[in-house]
């Protein structure tokens, strides 16, 4: 594939980007209500938003909230890692704290949202925002610096074959996590058995 003969773009030329909800204070102490709220806590890269962990709120504003919907994407702004998420089977009414930005293609139909968030996640967009970012302690991305994003975008067809090896390459990862872990814990126990019968046998 020739990367000059893909179409280039900056973000804010193919989505709207907005920041999250407008919390006041710590959405912890607010009352619980129907609405979730994503919290950069309740997010992976990897393994995408811990639904069964977010907080459930009541909207603190009168004004009418712009929810969450599939399709969306949401970016963390903060930290040393900033990576995006493509929300799918969204199981409630939800928002995201202001510590992300929700990004919404405009015509999807022709940009898949899950390769969107895989491009942004990728080591050149990655370093361009490490660039763009701002602050000394704790980097923080501005809206400035998403929006004029470069991008490079191949044909719908490319763009879901892509994904199909990105979906399979993420399982692979998923399984070998499960087989690292299950061997782990066969260890830890084979090390607690052994150290009963030392313990037996010192008594």
């Amino acid at each position: 594939m020739n990367a000059t003969a893909l179409k280039q773009f900056s973000l804010v030329d193919i989505a709207d980007i907005r920041a999250g909800y407008p919390f006041r204070g710590a959405i912890d102490v607010l009352e619980q209500g129907d609405v979730g709220a994503i919290q950069m806590r309740n997010v992976d890269e990897f393994i995408g938003v811990d639904w069964t962990a977010i907080a459930y709120v009541k909207l603190p504003s009168q004004r009418s909230a712009d929810l969450l919907s599939d399709g969306d994407l949401i970016f963390t702004t903060r930290g040393r890692r900033n990576f995006a998420l493509a929300l799918d089977n969204i199981p409630c009414a939800a928002v995201c704290s202001p510590h992300f930005f929700v990004i919404r293609v405009f015509d999807d139909t022709q940009i898949l949202p899950s390769f969107l968030a895989w491009q942004i996640n990728q080591r050149s967009c990655q370093d361009y925002l490490q660039q763009a970012a701002t602050g000394s302690h704790i980097l923080n991305i501005t809206r400035g610096a998403i929006e004029s994003l470069p991008l490079a975008l191949p044909s719908l067809a490319m763009q879901r074959a892509l994904m199909e090896v990105v979906d399979t390459a993420q399982n692979e990862r998923r399984v070998l996590n499960e087989l690292i872990s299950n061997r782990a814990r066969q260890i830890d126990a084979i090390a607690a058995d052994i150290l009963k019968i030392e313990m037996h046998i010192s008594a």
